[in-house]
């Protein structure tokens, strides 16, 4: 069959339009790839690795809400079922959609006209149909899904360092319950020693050794211990609740105990210095690293700017019968005349978020130094408290009551020295008790400071950022370093 000149003429254009919807079709909708990545980073950092497959599912969960709730357990349901984080999730699927649509051509339209003859001669009406596809596209859509493909990938380290800052805060929470636990039980035993010292103190007033001026101070030193236990008891079960909201179990029952472990404090190398530090952080923050693929997004979003100002053209085939029932086939094109909109505010729009974004990724990597430097001030300063209490404080106060009780079985002393003695050392691991928790809570945020371990790795991370502002670039180029 005879293909017409025109009709053949305009076929190869629109072959190729095919071509690339059927290519951009191939770019699949499932985000299934992009969390395993996520899930990666976060385990890669943390030594948690997620399970996050939507729907999301609520009736697997790791403890039975009853027996004492380990830090694993913990950080294994909040990762789980968070909401919070499982919002952030979507974030993810959502940008995957978005880097599919760029991919995509506009829709072509068919048009038609059916104009039927006026007046009194009559006639065959004349019939007209247009196929046009626009294709200016065309040239947008690879600096579209350069920016597309940058969003999901900040999506992916944004969602990731989340998920990072949740296992951090869930860890130090549980740091702090148990902390809270031990607490309690120390001031148990600070009551109970002082009701040992009210009944030997009234002993003594029946052998007319005391008055009962000593038996009051110690029952309003009781009476004051009593409100703080109370106290302790409630802070303690404020605790129990927001750890539950942060497992996404906040309607759960309260009546357990976390399970009675704090991360041991010699994990801290002593050879790592603030320098070795701010290294760790730059190869291994997320959040930094997630403000260089904003600045990357902006740039090719600039790069769509520019190439707007091209006009836009729409082409495709024509047919059209005419009265005389003659077919005729020809080409229908359209161009943009761009006379009111030169596309210049479009271009000053996306420098000045180019600008922002610059400005704000310099911003998170300030934060990140700021937050790396504060996190090992308080870590070192903290574990220094800790070693001067134990080494000082606790063993003079045991060696106090060693002495109290040897004087006392000698006969030197009365009961109540033993009982002072011993309620020294009560009040010394209580305060002990206290900066182990601050120590260990320090070491925990030192950790996502750097960007979620302390372990010096032997090469960087293909999402590190150095730690440095990040440089413009001209509008036709792409930011150097990582542009996965």
């Amino acid at each position: 069959m005879h293909m017409p000149p025109l009709l053949h003429s305009w076929s190869c254009p629109m072959g190729i339009v095919a071509a690339t919807v059927l290519l951009t079709g191939c770019v699949s909708l499932d985000p299934t790839a992009d969390y395993d990545e996520a899930m990666g980073l976060v385990e890669q950092r943390s030594g948690w690795r997620p399970d996050w497959n939507a729907p999301w599912s609520d009736s697997v969960l790791a403890w039975d809400g009853e027996s004492a709730l380990s830090v694993d357990q913990a950080v294994t349901i909040a990762l789980q079922n968070n909401r919070e984080l499982r919002a952030a999730l979507e974030a993810i699927a959502s940008a995957r959609a978005d880097l599919v649509q760029s991919g995509l051509l506009p829709n072509p339209v068919l048009s038609a006209a059916f104009q039927p003859a006026i007046g009194g001669e009559g006639g065959p009406a004349s019939i007209t149909f247009g196929f046009v596809q626009q294709l200016t596209d065309l040239w947008l859509r690879p600096a579209r899904k350069d920016a597309a493909a940058s969003a999901l990938r900040e999506q992916i380290l944004s969602v990731s360092d989340e998920a990072l800052r949740l296992v951090a805060d869930v860890r130090r929470a549980h740091a702090r319950l148990v902390s809270a636990q031990r607490g309690i039980a120390l001031t148990r035993s600070h009551t109970d020693l002082v009701e040992r010292s009210i009944e030997v103190t009234r002993q003594r007033i029946a052998a007319g050794e005391a008055s009962q001026l000593d038996v009051n101070r110690l029952r309003q030193l009781l009476l004051g211990i009593q409100a703080e236990l109370a106290q302790q008891q409630l802070d303690r079960d404020r605790q129990k609740r927001a750890v539950l909201e942060i497992l996404g179990l906040a309607d759960a029952r309260a009546d357990w105990q976390a399970q009675d472990v704090i991360p041991p404090l010699e994990m801290w190398p002593d050879e790592l210095t603030e320098s070795d530090l701010f290294e760790l952080a730059a190869r291994q923050r997320l959040d930094v690293a997630a403000a260089r693929k904003v600045y990357e997004t902006r740039l090719h979003e600039l790069r769509v700017a520019n190439l707007g100002s091209i006009p836009e053209l729409e082409a495709g085939p024509a047919f059209e019968r005419d009265e005389d029932r003659r077919d005729e086939l020809g080409a229908e094109i359209g161009l943009e005349i761009p006379i009111f909109d030169t596309n210049r505010a479009r271009i000053a729009k996306a420098r000045s978020e180019l600008r922002r974004a610059e400005a704000q990724a310099d911003a998170v990597r300030q934060r990140a130094i700021t937050q790396t430097r504060s996190a090992w001030l308080d870590a070192r300063t903290s574990l220094d408290l800790v070693d001067f209490y134990r080494e000082r404080v606790i063993t003079l106060a045991r060696e106090n009551l060693g002495l109290a009780e040897r004087a006392f079985q000698a006969g030197q002393v009365d009961m109540t020295v033993v009982l002072e003695t011993q309620r020294e050392l009560i009040l010394a691991e209580f305060q002990l008790n206290q900066l182990e928790a601050a120590a260990a809570v320090g070491l925990i945020e030192l950790e996502y400071a750097v960007g979620g371990t302390l372990a010096v790795a032997p090469t960087a991370s293909r999402e590190a950022v150095p730690p440095t502002t990040v440089t413009p670039v001209s509008d036709q180029s792409l930011p150097k370093g990582d542009s996965s």
